[in-house]
């Protein structure tokens, strides 16, 4: 579906932005009230022409709810809490009443373990899958100034687990690259650590850091 539009590959920023503007409209205004009901039905407006599986659905929704989560784990200034965890999933629950995507598991761990199982069984390389990496790959390249951005590339390879880069046709990176890559985010995260704040373009006003 995302090839076929041409929307992921040929507008690939465009997407990206409209997918983000999206999702920050969730978590700024909530699903409730008038703007979430507004972003729910522009949701279902767009899925609306295609044919999409239950399935399918469902992992979309476990990449929106568990990635950042795995993410931050590993990356982010501190690991984010059982609590946080818990109200991603809540998020994503209730969004998922709302799209009418059935059978979503109540729990996070049960959810984690579903979306194991579901790449185990369907990763497999696709040339769309291909061209959807290529497309994304070079939009994180783009975001890097200079002569950077021709190693942003490899890069972002080097963060790929083996079953996802093995179905998104992908070499895996040299392991000096892989190891300057992972090296320079987890010292990008002890950094914040020492500074022990989040950026206040993240935090509105009068909102308590969680320690």
């Amino acid at each position: 579906m995302l090839t076929a539009t041409g929307r992921m590959t040929r507008h690939t920023r465009a997407r990206a932005k409209a997918t983000g503007e999206l999702m920050y409209g969730i978590f700024r205004h909530g699903l409730d009230g008038e703007e979430g009901e507004r972003t729910v039905a522009a949701l279902k407006r767009l899925h609306a022409p295609w044919d999409i599986s239950d399935d399918a659905y469902r992992y979309v929704l476990a990449c929106f709810d568990l990635a950042p989560m795995r993410w931050c784990a590993a990356y982010a200034w501190r690991a984010p809490t059982d609590t946080e965890r818990d109200a991603s999933h809540t998020l994503y629950l209730a969004l998922a009443e709302r799209m009418g995507i059935p059978d979503v598991p109540p729990d996070r761990r049960e959810f984690e373990a579903w979306m194991e199982d579901f790449e185990r069984a369907h990763f497999t390389f696709t040339p769309e899958a291909h061209a959807l990496w290529g497309a994304t790959r070079d939009l994180l390249a783009g975001r890097v100034p200079g002569v950077l951005g021709q190693l942003a590339g490899s890069a972002a390879d080097s963060l790929l687990g083996d079953g996802l880069r093995r179905a998104l046709g992908v070499r895996r990176p040299p392991a000096p690259v892989r190891a300057a890559t992972h090296s320079a985010l987890r010292l990008r995260a002890v950094v914040g650590r020492a500074r022990g704040r989040i950026r206040g373009r993240h935090r509105p006003a009068g909102m308590p850091m969680v320690q």
